[in-house]
């Protein structure tokens, strides 16, 4: 994001509910540089016990807390706590069947009205990853009935693919391959092809929970619309948006072709940004997480090429190398802030600029924002805010940490973690996304080389979780 100060760089961090877009005045510095991934020392923080388990949760040590939960010290939690937990844990991790099978347990033994909105709606969550539309409508209704606002009209829609065979039509280990742009924005934009009509400057956009078009683009590219499938999404403001939703025959991407695609549909404009460098920007569409939780990916920004290979149905996720989670129907990235473990970001290819949240800041003892020095965000549905910046901010994952000169604030009411992993971030390195394992992986593109580096094949995984 080297721009001059004044200059518009455009972003955007889509998804389910939550849809935030972003074009930032750019008034800060926007250098920055890699750095080997050092933590201060001690890197643990304190033990987990029965008192800080659940704040710990949130915190983002997610195996650690089901380690702990399954371990002795673990009977110090009261049961229906410590399963409520586990079964958020079990979630997050990404093994959604035992989440399932926890939260029915749960169900079975409590009338409590709010922990049954809870955990039926963590049940919906877990069928939607697994595909299971329909068991995913059914919990959801149930989350519904016990008072959680579930909106009627996503009910509708998951009610829809209830016989459908979501991403069908390609077989484990199909690979794609192909390039992308990049640049003006700083966005992964991709040629795919939707029933068969061809899409342009799709982005890649792990940050949206659904895969999105706009309504002309639906109507252009022959989507089957669901009646009565409307659900509000917000943006900055918690402004809301009325978001359709509808079906692709097919999707055709890199040599890959699927069919029974998902697709969010909002109206026209609200995926249109202004750029300095570009002016209007107005991408058709986004292919969202839910997509790609189907592959494993490699992306080599300065080689503008993207390579993935399918995963099989019903794979059961995780690794022991595991800092990939997925919370609120969003992927998130365990890190560093400050050298400080461990903080969760949402890992968001559609966001050009790497955040911090308010919360962030203050969960890692970090007080300098900067309001004399504002910069102005437009979002989805052209709402405008002015957030502050902070400086000297590092973020570490893996092999490595990141230095930013500044950082913007986001300073939202409805968000997740402690920040935003843009582009600005991860277009320093190549980019390894297997949600095989649930691992993210950045290497520097000098190592290609390097015979330490793992050649990109599918990883030997484990049968379908039962």
């Amino acid at each position: 994001m080297l721009r001059r100060p004044g200059s518009r760089c455009a972003a955007a961090g889509l998804g389910l509910l939550g849809l935030v877009g972003a074009v930032v005045s750019c008034t800060f510095s926007a250098e920055r540089r890699v750095l080997p991934h050092e933590l201060l020392t001690p890197a643990s923080p304190e033990p987990l016990t029965a008192l800080n388990v659940e704040e710990r949760l949130q915190r983002g040590m997610i195996p650690e807390v089901v380690a702990f939960l399954q371990g002795p010290e673990g009977r110090r939690v009261p049961p229906e706590t410590a399963a409520r937990l586990l079964a958020e844990a079990k979630l997050e991790s990404g093994d959604f069947r035992t989440a399932e099978r926890i939260a029915a347990h749960v169900l079975e033994k409590t009338s409590r009205t709010s922990l049954l909105a809870e955990m039926e709606w963590l049940s919906s969550q877990s069928a939607y990853w697994r595909n299971d539309f329909s068991g995913a409508a059914r919990h959801a209704a149930a989350s519904r009935e016990a008072g959680r606002g579930v909106p009627e009209g996503w009910i509708t829609f998951l009610n829809s693919g209830a016989a459908r065979n979501l991403y069908g039509g390609a077989s484990a280990g199909d690979r794609l391959q192909l390039r992308f742009r990049f640049g003006r924005p700083n966005l992964i934009r991709l040629d795919v092809a939707v029933n068969g009509q061809a899409a342009r400057d799709v982005i890649l956009d792990s940050g949206a929970s659904i895969s999105l078009v706009t309504e002309s683009a639906a109507r252009r590219l022959g989507l089957e619309v669901v009646e009565g499938a409307v659900a509000p999404a917000r943006g900055l403001h918690e402004k809301e948006i009325p978001m359709r939703f509808g079906w692709a025959r097919t999707l055709a991407v890199g040599g890959v072709t699927l069919h029974d695609v998902p697709f969010g549909i909002l109206p026209d404009g609200t995926l249109s940004f202004e750029t300095e460098s570009i002016g209007l920007f107005s991408p058709e569409g986004v292919l969202g997480i839910h997509f790609m939780k189907e592959f494993d990916f490699r992306i080599e920004p300065s080689e503008r090429l993207l390579k993935a290979f399918r995963l099989p149905p019903g794979i059961a996720r995780g690794s022991p190398d595991q800092n990939l989670f997925f919370r609120r129907l969003k992927p998130m990235v365990r890190a560093s802030f400050n050298r400080r473990p461990w903080s969760l970001f949402l890992l968001d290819t559609g966001s050009e600029p790497t955040m911090v949240t308010a919360e962030g800041l203050k969960a890692n003892q970090h007080a300098d924002s900067q309001p004399s020095a504002p910069v102005t965000i437009e979002g989805i549905g052209k709402a405008e805010v002015s957030w502050s910046k902070v400086s000297n901010i590092t973020i570490g994952i893996g092999r490595y940490m990141v230095w930013f000169k500044d950082m913007v604030v986001n300073e939202g009411g409805d968000v997740i973690g402690d920040g935003i992993v843009g582009m600005s971030y991860l277009s320093a390195f190549d980019i390894e996304m297997r949600f095989s394992a649930m691992t993210l992986v950045l290497t520097r593109p000098g190592d290609r080389q390097s015979p330490e580096r793992s050649p990109f094949e599918p990883e030997p995984v484990a049968p379908p979780s039962g």
